[in-house]
């Protein structure tokens, strides 16, 4: 039996969805009364699907629940996920309500939700199973946290896959997260090709029931390796998904808030090389080029663009081995920094863009 003295229990975070969003909100008013008059653009949350399935159903990420007895001593990967994804929005609608009536007074100030997407590309080209796959997936990753917002309801392949496991709407919550985007906030690393998958759906599939693939069914890479395994850079997919938002949810303001890359090996390198960082560089020009034709040339509202990221950085679970800086930090001299060839690059790109 626990002492009086004992502080009260947390429930479980998102789990808990009355608890989770009383917090967030109370969070959110602190965060706003402080910095409110400095501050015009905000999110609410950056990748809710890397909290909700990697964090509860493949449990690599905090807090580390997982169906699997070997990862985790308790948790439902087959629903879970979708507490928390319902969690994430009811909050992230919460909070945009208090920003809009209680901090916005100007109303010069934006708010949205920062969602990470990767392109699909069909596994066999040929094969119309691969390419509803492709679609399923973006529903599934992407439509999972913007259909509510942009329509009010879950992707319907989502419903049809999951049932009474995906959380109903209530009139109160969608009347919350209907219409909470001022602007679309997009994190882009990478594509992967899509393998539609034949056997019925796995109850703790959190895809829409596909396999990822590195390769095609010809054999071709979606791109060259970096010092992440899921990180294959592909700029061609970074204007198709931006076309895809821009088709799908109505023509929104998109701003890239996070696009960057790992260099095979970098770490191992001596900081003389690390600094001439070439890959990063052709990841950058390419990139940046794609979004440029994507606003010129296929007329989409992009108004912003972040690299990720300014320095080096505790990377997730891989720390600090895995660099994806412009800027060079020593970790073993002061945390000195020293600016790589990539950072001059996209000073010089968008020199040149504004300029043209």
């Amino acid at each position: 039996m626990g002492s009086s003295r004992d502080p009260p229990r947390k429930i479980r975070g998102p789990l808990n969805q009355k608890e989770f969003v009383q917090d967030f909100a109370n969070y959110a008013r602190v965060v706003f009364s402080a910095l409110g008059s400095k501050v015009k653009h905000w999110t609410t949350f950056t990748e809710p699907h890397n909290i909700a399935a990697t964090g509860y159903n493949i449990g690599s990420y905090a807090p580390g629940r997982s169906s699997d007895r070997r990862l985790s001593p308790e948790g439902d990967g087959s629903l879970e996920p979708w507490i928390v994804g319902h969690s994430i929005l009811v909050a992230h609608g919460t909070v945009v309500r208090i920003y809009r009536q209680g901090f916005n007074s100007t109303g010069d100030g934006k708010i949205g939700i920062t969602l990470n997407g990767l392109w699909p590309e069909p596994w066999n080209y040929a094969s119309e199973q691969d390419h509803r796959a492709c679609q399923r997936f973006l529903e599934f990753t992407v439509g999972w946290f913007a259909d509510p917002i942009y329509f009010g309801h879950y992707p319907r392949s989502m419903i049809e896959q999951l049932g009474r496991r995906l959380p109903e709407w209530t009139s109160d919550e969608i009347a919350l997260v209907y219409g909470s985007n001022d602007f679309f906030a997009l994190d882009y690393y990478t594509a992967t090709f899509i393998k539609n998958r034949e056997a019925v759906p796995e109850v703790e599939d959190y895809l829409g029931n596909v396999d990822l693939l590195p390769q095609n069914s010809q054999g071709q890479n979606i791109g060259p390796e970096t010092d992440s395994a899921w990180l294959r850079p592909c700029a061609k997919g970074l204007r198709r998904l931006l076309n895809w938002i821009h088709d799908t949810y109505n023509k929104p303001e998109i701003q890239i808030l996070e696009n960057g890359t790992s260099v095979k090996g970098e770490d191992d390198l001596p900081m003389e090389q690390i600094l001439h960082d070439d890959f990063r560089c052709e990841f950058y020009r390419d990139h940046i080029m794609e979004m440029a034709r994507a606003r010129v040339e296929d007329d989409i509202n992009i108004m912003g663009y972040m690299a990720w990221s300014l320095m080096d950085n505790f990377e997730w679970n891989d720390g600090f081995r895995v660099r994806f800086g412009v800027t060079y930090v020593d970790y073993h001299d002061d945390m000195k920094r020293y600016p790589k060839k990539s950072a001059r690059l996209i000073a010089r790109l968008f020199r040149d863009l504004v300029q043209n």
